[in-house]
């Protein structure tokens, strides 16, 4: 950029001097300046040739990577679970077996009953003629009195019970007619329970319940 300034100052120097005249020094030199600023304006165009050509050139581009496409988990819903109820609690329950009699000949159809001494249910079935033996099943666990009721003629003063005279042996010796409690246990059978103690003068008297399943005047 100076020296097109020289340059140009040169030759308006020349152009306004006019007739002026200049000496061969003064000539050759600015011969030499012009041809200097020729060989440097040329240099500067094959410069910008070249620039315009490298600007010309397409641009390389970098190879464009694959990009991944997104991905999501599906979002599944589900029920909240069920809340849990709980089971019914099972009651343990054993059982209850024994042979029948009747102080005359065959044995009339009976009700026995199972009473437990400490709730106060009671479980019953009833039996036909002449049939020498019973069983309750699934009793639940807990202690019973057993007794027997004819169910034909139903007596408030005759009935029967497995009783301390029954374990005696029923002889003239024993006297003791009061109920034995039979305990029951989850799983097991309690056998030999003989409701058979018929000879009890007034069971009212010693505490035997009479038939529950009668309505009674």
């Amino acid at each position: 950029m100076k020296r097109n300034a020289i340059f140009i100052a040169i030759v308006l120097t020349i152009i306004l001097g006019g007739c002026v005249t200049v000496n061969k020094d003064v000539e050759a030199e600015l011969r030499a300046t012009l041809v200097a600023v020729n060989v440097e304006q040329t240099v500067q165009a094959e410069k910008i040739a070249q620039l315009n050509e490298l600007l010309a050139q397409p641009t390389a581009t970098c190879p464009a990577c694959p990009t991944p496409e997104p991905t999501c988990t599906p979002f599944v819903v589900t029920e909240a679970p069920p809340t849990p109820t709980p089971a019914p609690t099972q009651q343990s329950t054993g059982s209850i077996s024994g042979k029948l009699g009747y102080p005359s000949e065959g044995i009339p159809p009976l009700r026995i009953v199972a009473f437990n001494t400490y709730t106060g249910e009671y479980y019953w079935q009833n039996t036909v003629t002449n049939q020498t033996s019973y069983r309750f099943s699934e009793l639940p666990e807990g202690s019973y009195h057993v007794l027997a009721y004819v169910i034909e003629h139903p007596s408030k003063t005759f009935y029967a019970a497995y009783s301390n005279f029954v374990k005696c042996g029923m002889t003239a010796s024993c006297l003791d007619h009061g109920l034995i409690v039979v305990e029951v246990k989850a799983g097991q059978e309690t056998t030999d329970v003989n409701p058979v103690d018929w000879y009890a003068t007034d069971p009212t008297v010693l505490g035997w319940p009479i038939d529950p399943t009668i309505k009674w005047d």
